[in-house]
């Protein structure tokens, strides 16, 4: 499958719910694609002034094309997940959740690379979880094939990325 051709396909799962960017630079890497969502969710007692309590989800999308993927392409991309859970989790008193998702789009990918992609971690917990976490999702997408390699993470949103007509 084509890189655009893939691209059109997360944009449309993705366009109901996320604001959407293209060919955007981030912290000065050149993404193919940017996608965010910011939801709030209010509790109230009797009317909408009322108000129990409130806490604030994020989640943002960050998807980079590689025509080969080596070892040092993948840690350039997990330093910048790094570098950009940084920059955009901010754990305010109404923060719960933030994820950040890094998708890889490759052709071809060199051996030992995979191994890096599963044991890539980076995750916090804020206040023991009072004021929330956030968890960053890595996954390679093979764009000749339906492979998906992913951590342990990005496991729970696998099926979200995966090649379907």
């Amino acid at each position: 499958m084509d890189k655009h051709k893939y691209i059109n396909l997360m944009s449309k799962k993705f366009e109901r719910y996320f604001d959407i960017e293209f060919q955007k630079e981030i912290l000065g890497l050149n993404l193919d694609m940017f996608a965010k969502h910011y939801s709030l969710n209010v509790r109230t007692f009797l009317t909408k002034k009322d108000i129990i309590d409130s806490f604030e989800s994020n989640e943002y999308i960050f998807i980079k094309y590689y025509s080969n993927l080596d070892e040092t392409k993948v840690n350039e991309f997990c330093n910048f997940l790094k570098s950009a859970a940084e920059y955009y989790v901010n754990p305010t008193k109404n923060h719960m959740s933030t994820y950040i998702n890094g998708v890889v789009l490759f052709d071809s990918i060199d051996e030992g690379v995979k191994d890096v992609i599963k044991r890539f971690k980076n995750s916090k917990t804020f206040l023991f979880g009072l004021r929330g976490w956030f968890d960053t999702r890595l996954l390679a997408v093979d764009l000749n094939g339906q492979d998906i390699i992913c951590n342990r993470e990005g496991k729970r949103v696998k099926k979200v990325y995966q090649i379907t007509p």
